[in-house]
């Protein structure tokens, strides 16, 4: 029988002191009536590509073509910054915040997904928006009193980071927080 693995591509985050200073700026601010999941900042990074139920044997050439995708790629600097939400103002459903500064990663994306299509795994859907997931949002209690924090909160650039190699994560989910097992750093 041929066993899967749950599988994407990313790039570590490891938030730093402003950060971490922001992270929990905006997590105090949370009341006791909201239902907010937030992710922990050791699990924090920026996904590249999401594989999916992916079957073991796969998992070579998955490396192999990755490293293709980044042959021509040296280390390049990004911007995390701008805070935003997916969902909307009424319905939000994950604060995030972004990176900038992402001609290189917008490019790394395109050759990840080109070496991907090869290996029979389709284009992901909608355009790539490169960001680090805070929280998961069920429930704001007070959702104004929250985007206004949101609001007062955004600086220009929380933490620059130096992206030097893109790791392929198996995710494991149970019933608590997702355990990401590193396969291959490329």
């Amino acid at each position: 029988m041929d066993s899967t693995k749950r599988l994407f591509i990313a790039i570590d985050i490891v938030p730093d002191e402003q950060f971490l200073t922001v992270y929990n700026k905006l997590k105090s601010q949370t009341t006791k009536l909201d239902k907010i999941n937030w992710v922990s900042p050791d699990l924090m990074h920026i996904t590249l590509k999401f594989l999916g139920e992916t079957a073991e044997e796969k998992i070579p050439a998955i490396v192999e073509n990755l490293g293709i995708a980044c042959k021509d790629v040296f280390p390049f600097n990004i911007d995390i910054g701008k805070l935003g939400l997916f969902g909307s103002r009424y319905q939000p459903r994950v604060l995030w915040v972004g990176a900038d500064n992402t001609e290189n990663l917008q490019n790394l994306h395109i050759s990840i997904e080109k070496q991907m299509r090869k290996l029979g795994f389709p284009r992901n859907i909608g355009n790539f928006v490169p960001h680090l997931t805070l929280a998961r949002i069920n429930k704001i209690d007070d959702k104004k009193r929250f985007i206004q924090h949101i609001e007062k909160s955004q600086i220009a650039q929380i933490q620059q980071l130096t992206v030097k190699e893109i790791i392929l994560y198996e995710s494991i989910l149970n019933s608590r927080i997702p355990v990401y097992e590193k396969i291959a750093a490329i």
